[in-house]
């Protein structure tokens, strides 16, 4: 990642990055070092329904919790 790339631009890199698995807020915040869990939760909830992403209650791939999780599928 580079530093100019907007927290945003991160999060939808990190998403993509696992290949179709998905992953909950609090794991991205803690894997982007974000300040605050909104910062994931405003931007995965934007890219719900756009170019191939997907939000639902399942678990995780990195921490295995059941609950609201994002994925990207081409």
């Amino acid at each position: 990642m580079t530093r100019n790339m907007t927290i945003a631009g991160q999060i939808e890199a990190l998403i993509q990055r696992l290949d179709g698995l998905a992953v909950c807020d609090d794991c991205i915040t803690d894997r982007l070092d974000l300040s605050v869990r909104s910062q994931a939760n405003a931007v995965t909830r934007e890219l719900v329904g756009t170019r191939g992403y997907r939000r639902a209650k399942q678990p995780c791939s990195l921490c295995g919790a059941n609950k609201l999780a994002t994925s990207h599928h081409a």
